[in-house]
């Protein structure tokens, strides 16, 4: 890659990483071209030249997201990191990620947008679902999770878990209180009765 590639490509991240934050902060509605061309130290015409509209802008913002956080996912999974660790990353995420997309940005994002829907299905279907699942075997093969309980429940209840999560503010004491969050994950292996019941 010559130099002037590597210029070309470090501006369209430059803008991709402006345009983030700001969708993140307020939402990709209430943003427009001006604020991400002074977010990122560039001219509207810049922006213009690398994304062909705001949805296209939107739609690589999100989709660089998504293969960012698989790329986390598969290193954790690969990890050393204890089955606990894992689970409890993935469902405090907002904890762990460097800067973690709201649910409000993603849900505006992916109305109307009949490609966005369609790739995150993909990313969904193809990625994330098959790490997940080898996960869940891998920790039922080593007798982390039991084997009565199939990987489709285990599937729902990280899910359902982490969505509830996902709609509470930053500053709640789940994520504020590392008490909590040990609540959070001793409900999740162990239930209300307790570990030894």
């Amino acid at each position: 890659m010559n130099g002037f590639e590597k210029r070309k490509n470090q501006k369209k991240a430059d803008i991709r990483a402006a345009a983030y934050c700001l969708f993140n902060k307020y939402g990709p509605k209430q943003v427009n071209m001006t604020q991400i061309a002074k977010e990122a130290k560039v001219s509207q015409v810049t922006i213009y030249n690398h994304f062909q509209s705001k949805e296209q802008l939107i739609r690589e913002v999100v989709i660089e997201y998504l293969e960012k956080q698989i790329n986390v996912y598969t290193n954790l999974m690969h990890s050393d990191e204890s089955l606990q660790t894992k689970i409890e990353q993935i469902i405090f995420e907002k904890i762990y990620a460097e800067n973690p997309m709201k649910r409000e940005f993603f849900q505006e994002a992916i109305e109307g947008d009949t490609e966005l829907q369609a790739h995150f299905n993909e990313y969904y279907e193809k990625k994330a679902l098959p790490l997940f699942v080898s996960f869940i075997i891998e920790g039922k093969n080593k007798g982390e999770i039991s084997e009565n309980i199939s990987v489709e429940s285990v599937l729902f209840f990280i899910q359902a878990l982490k969505n509830q999560l996902d709609q509470l503010p930053a500053h709640s004491p789940f994520f504020e209180k590392q008490e909590k969050a040990k609540e959070m994950l001793h409900l999740f292996f162990y239930g209300i009765a307790g570990k030894n019941t």
